[in-house]
């Protein structure tokens, strides 16, 4: 499908990345329906972003494996930001475990049909493999993931994507039990404007107990409650399986204060929760793991997670 140089050098200058919730008073109004907004919550949704403004979007449903374009305000996609926003897509599927995915051809059929897609059972479907997708790390983890017995489609029936390492990470200062603490530099600033946000508004002092972790460690908290007798069902509902958690990341932190023990459900009452659930969105971090959460996790008040910090709201418009 040809297109002008001058749309091609526009989808240049876009850049795709992942929706956060803070997105939603961005785009159109009547895209705001229930599938968009659930892969919003799944962490499937991606924008693709000419600085504020939200020019298209590509969502994914994990049940079904289906790719949904959002076309932009003109009703369409140009092809070079068709093709960029199901590259990510794409991407995001092989991290959630998925090895096919499918989407009606609409439009863009020679352009699908180019990039690998080729007719599906349903009428007026394409679908392709992934597996040549898959990188190098995702194997590695569905492999120990198949020798610990955890299930195959473990990301997408728990809504957890892949969480890779980073390459650099810097001290926060050590825990509550000595041990020295790191996080990636980013969520390591944040941390500490966090940490001093806290101490000057409430006087409270919070505590990391836990930040980043790799793989390895992960796996042995598996290990070690497989050989205490634990089944993976009772174990998964409050580990996330090794290469899930966001602890990999180096963007995640277990907090506490004085007077109440670690990674207890008793931190909801303390200060520090009430202080966090106020203001911890101002400085980028999330609790990522409420009560009833859609990761089948159990509830962890202790546990947030950094992402970037959250934009103010604009204001109603006046009635006219």
């Amino acid at each position: 499908m040809s297109s002008s140089p001058s749309s091609f050098h526009q989808a240049q200058r876009i850049r795709v990345r992942l929706a956060c919730d803070t997105d939603l008073d961005r785009i159109r109004a009547d895209l705001q329906q229930t599938s968009l907004r659930r892969q919003l919550r799944h962490r499937t949704l991606l924008l693709a972003c000419r600085g504020e403004q939200v020019c298209a979007a590509m969502g994914l449903e994990l049940d079904t494996a289906e790719v949904c374009p959002w076309p932009g305000p003109d009703g369409n996609i140009q092809p070079q930001l068709f093709g960029r926003l199901l590259r990510a897509v794409e991407q995001r599927a092989v991290w959630f475990g998925l090895l096919e995915v499918r989407i009606q051809a609409g439009s863009q059929r020679q352009l699908l049909h180019e990039t690998g897609y080729r007719p599906a059972a349903r009428n007026g479907w394409l679908k392709r493999s992934l597996k040549r997708r898959q990188t190098r790390y995702a194997r590695q983890i569905a492999a120990l993931s198949a020798r610990l017995g955890i299930p195959p489609d473990y990301g997408r029936v728990h809504r957890m994507p892949l969480q890779a390492e980073p390459g650099s990470l810097s001290s926060i200062g050590p825990d509550v039990f000595g041990r020295e603490q790191r996080l990636r530099p980013p969520a390591a600033a944040a941390w500490q404007r966090l940490v001093a946000a806290a101490q000057r508004e409430q006087g409270i002092i919070l505590q990391a107990v836990s930040a980043y972790r790799p793989v390895a460690y992960q796996q042995g908290i598996v290990e070690r409650k497989l050989a205490q007798g634990q089944s993976m069902t009772q174990i998964l509902r409050v580990s996330a399986a090794p290469g899930y958690s966001e602890h990999h990341t180096g963007n995640a932190v277990d907090i506490t204060m004085d007077g109440y023990r670690p990674l207890e459900e008793e931190f909801e009452h303390s200060p520090a929760f009430a202080w966090l659930t106020r203001r911890a969105g101002k400085f980028g971090f999330v609790l990522s793991y409420p009560p009833d959460n859609h990761h089948r996790l159990a509830y962890e008040p202790w546990h947030w997670c950094f992402r970037r910090p959250a934009r103010p709201r604009r204001p109603a418009a006046d009635p006219a």
